[in-house]
């Protein structure tokens, strides 16, 4: 009759264990799915700035290009002027470079704070979501066990009862 009682609570016990483990696997697969989609998100933005960049970059470098075929034209008759071109020119491609290469450092190239910032965050709320359920465990676990012990009192104070009497 123990022997059945103590299966009973082991069994008990065992589904609590199970209920858990499968609510905390929950709860880590929830936070790692949020950090991955926020962490996605930011990603593709940074990089449809630098798409949006690169092609407006693109569209001036085709501009540039066809001034590049006016000076080569002019060149000849008025040396002066072309070498003024060719300065504008010359600026206009190291702004370029230097917008794109600023583009690429910021956009492509940054740096990992804000996935650092989201890891974190998502960590913390994880772990405070695990203390939640590690409380609930025991303190289901301690009333079970004082449970046990007020019956098991009960049924020591009964039978002494019943021997007291006889």
């Amino acid at each position: 009759r123990v022997f059945k009682l103590n299966i009973s609570i082991f069994q008990i016990r065992q589904k609590v264990m199970d209920y858990f483990t499968k609510q905390s696997w929950k709860t880590a697969q929830q936070h790692l799915n949020t950090m991955n989609h926020q962490i996605q998100d930011y990603r593709i933005k940074k990089l449809d700035k630098f798409q949006f960049i690169i092609i407006e970059e693109l569209e001036n470098f085709e501009k540039d290009s066809q001034s590049l075929k006016d000076l080569e034209k002019e060149f000849v008759d008025f040396w002066e002027k072309t070498f003024q071109k060719f300065n504008a020119y010359q600026k206009s491609e190291q702004q370029r470079l230097h917008l794109l290469k600023t583009s690429l450092d910021k956009n492509v190239f940054y740096n990992t704070d804000y996935e650092d910032t989201v890891f974190t965050s998502e960590m913390c709320s994880m772990k405070e979501n695990m203390k939640m359920l590690q409380d609930r465990l025991l303190k289901e676990t301690q009333e079970e066990e004082l449970l046990n012990v007020r019956r098991g009192l009960m049924s020591l104070f009964m039978a002494h009862e019943r021997n007291v009497r006889v």
